[in-house]
């Protein structure tokens, strides 16, 4: 009896096939909110005044980097989430090629 099924190796490699797009997209998608983040810092850092430090606590606090910082979570928890996916499968296919090599040589 084989850990993981053939049937389930296939579903594995399916959805790794169906989601290199998506992951790619997604990641994408993490990089151009860290960018948002850095406009937004620097856009409120440009309207306060006073010290440096002043300036970048105001702009911490500012509504528009307060919400850029949370559109940056938000993508960084939807491709983590499909990341972690896809190395489960990949895990998936490779005990199915383990279990399958160690058959194949009477460990099995």
């Amino acid at each position: 009896m084989s850990i993981v099924t053939e049937e389930r190796c296939s579903q594995a490699l399916e959805y790794l096939s169906s989601t290199d797009e998506l992951a790619a997209e997604l990641k994408g998608n993490v990089a151009r909110r860290e960018y948002g983040c850095k406009l937004a810092r620097a856009k409120h850092f440009a309207l306060f005044s006073g010290s440096v430090e002043a300036r970048k606590a105001s702009a911490e606090a500012a509504p528009g980097v307060i919400a850029a910082e949370g559109e940056l979570v938000t993508a960084i928890i939807e491709h983590e989430k499909v990341k972690a996916k896809r190395m489960t499968e990949e895990l998936i296919v490779e005990v199915w090629r383990s279990c399958n090599a160690n058959r194949r040589h009477g460990n099995l």
